[in-house]
């Protein structure tokens, strides 16, 4: 009995293992894939009730950045231009530093046709000002 348990955590513990090096390959091989490529999009991060929501516009500024609501998402802003949710499943927000209101140069290949629209994220950057 306590060898089939012990054969099933290494079974069970070598998978983990597998789909862990198969999730880091994938992350590794899309970094490479769009390193020198220009960005898709440039525009600005809004946390707003739990989402991030990549937003363009000429004339944004801070306070439109800080003062994003649930009206400016399901009605046709004035201010934005193109109001995107950001799906980050790959986690590439994590540990970048970017903060509600950055202005952000972003990858992807697939939007969505949802309203708003929902793009899935490859990368994402903080556009320094100061450059």
């Amino acid at each position: 009995m306590k060898k089939i348990l012990t054969s099933k955590k290494v079974v069970f513990g070598g998978l983990l293992f597998l789909l862990f090096g198969i999730w880091v390959f994938s992350e590794i091989s899309s970094r490479f894939s769009i390193k020198g490529q220009e960005p898709t999009d440039v525009g600005y991060v809004v946390f707003h009730n739990g989402t991030k929501y990549f937003v363009k516009g000429e004339n944004i500024t801070a306070s439109d950045l800080e003062n994003f609501s649930d009206e400016d998402v399901t009605m046709f802003s004035k201010k934005f231009e193109e109001i995107a949710i950001l799906l980050d499943d790959g986690m590439k927000l994590l540990g970048t530093g970017i903060k509600s209101g950055d202005q952000v140069a972003i990858w992807y290949e697939e939007v969505l046709e949802s309203y708003p629209a929902q793009i899935k994220l490859m990368q994402i950057r903080k556009i320094d000002k100061n450059k």
